[in-house]
Order: C-alpha cells, then sequence, then structure tokens
C-alpha cells in the first residue's frame, strides 16, 4: 500500500514537473532525462506511470484544459449577470496565470504548432472553452447587455483573441504598459469593455 502511494505521489511530481517544461518550451525540446531530473524521481517512473514521453505531454494538456472546463461550470452556476460572468472568467484565469505564469502556453501552443495530439485535444477542450464564451455572449445579448448586431460566436472569437494575447504576454504587459501592480488586469477590462461598449451602437 506504501508502495503505491510512493508511485502515486511520484506521478503528481512527474506531472507538474513536465507540465511545467512542456510549457516553457515544447514537447520535441523537453527531454525524459529533464523531467526525471526536475521532478526528482527515477526516469523508469515516467514510463510506468504514464507509458512514455506522448502519453505524459498528453496528460499535462489534458489536466491544464479540465482546470478550465471546472472553472467554466462553476461561474454557470453563479447568480449573476452575463458579462459579470465573463469578468469572473477573467480574474479566474488571472489568478492561474499568477501562479504558474507559463502554463497557458502550453495550451496555446496546440494552436499555433499542432502536435500528433492536436485533433483530440482541440475537440475535445478547445471548442469547449469557445463554446462556453459563446453562451456568456449569447446570453447577455438575451439581456440586452450589449447590442445584437454580431453573431455571438463572431464576439466570442474577438474577446478570446484580446484575452489571449494579454495572458500570453502577461509576464511583458506591465513593462510595456508601464503599468503599476495590479493594473494589468485593469488595462484588460477596459480593453474588452471597449470592445463590448462598441456592439452597442
Amino acid at each position: 500500500m506504501l508502495e503505491q502511494e510512493n508511485i502515486s505521489t511520484s506521478a503528481i511530481k512527474i506531472l507538474e514537473a513536465a507540465t511545467d517544461l512542456f510549457a516553457r518550451e515544447n514537447f520535441d525540446a523537453v527531454s525524459i532525462k529533464q523531467i526525471a531530473a526536475a521532478s526528482g524521481v527515477n526516469s523508469a517512473l515516467i514510463s510506468y506511470s504514464f507509458g512514455g514521453k506522448k502519453n505524459l505531454y498528453q496528460e499535462a494538456l489534458t489536466t491544464q484544459a479540465k482546470q478550465f472546463i471546472s472553472l467554466q461550470d462553476k461561474i454557470r452556476m453563479m447568480d449573476i449577470s452575463p458579462l459579470a460572468k465573463l469578468r469572473s472568467y477573467v480574474d479566474s484565469i488571472a489568478a492561474i496565470q499568477a501562479e504558474h505564469p507559463y502554463r497557458m502556453h502550453l495550451i496555446f501552443r496546440e494552436l499555433l504548432m499542432p502536435t500528433p495530439t492536436f485533433d483530440g485535444f482541440v475537440k475535445n477542450y478547445l471548442y469547449r472553452v469557445h463554446r462556453f464564451m459563446a453562451e456568456l455572449v449569447e446570453a447577455a445579448i438575451a439581456e440586452g447587455e450589449i447590442g445584437n448586431k454580431m453573431l455571438p460566436t463572431h464576439v466570442a472569437f474577438t474577446l478570446e483573441s484580446i484575452m489571449l494575447f494579454f495572458f500570453l504576454s502577461y509576464n511583458h504587459v506591465r513593462l510595456l504598459g508601464n503599468f503599476e501592480a495590479g493594473q494589468e488586469i485593469e488595462y484588460l477590462y477596459r480593453d474588452m469593455n471597449s470592445f463590448l461598449e462598441s456592439l452597442k451602437k
């Protein structure tokens, strides 16, 4: 029993270390030896626990995506307006980003430089992220929070693009924008609100 617990603990360490390495580099640039060194476990445990680097990479992607899906499910249940839900979603993503600055790169790199896992991963998770944003926009239109001149999915794509650029460049935003600590998110809100306000005209 104790041995199984040790293996489970090691698997968690491997996944955490591999996720950070894959996020900072990419699949091809990260070696099993690097993952073993970063996690402090024997490299043989990587194959034992995950069946190799490819499966480990898929697990890293899936774990990160599930975090966003779980967040979306939580926000759907909130008794607040659609745009308030959107702001809560941004706040939560910002908190995730602050704790793990590079992990979002892992997910969105699949859009820019697809690996063999791309098709299944996008269909299973990234599409769900887009549908969630489109849901919020559609609800905001229904409640009159924004105008109805555009299709919800088009508005969602634009909002996603704004958020994507912001969070992928998050570590440089303060320097580039000459912001004080904590002001970066307010800049994102102003940018998104300006876009949403333009839809009312």
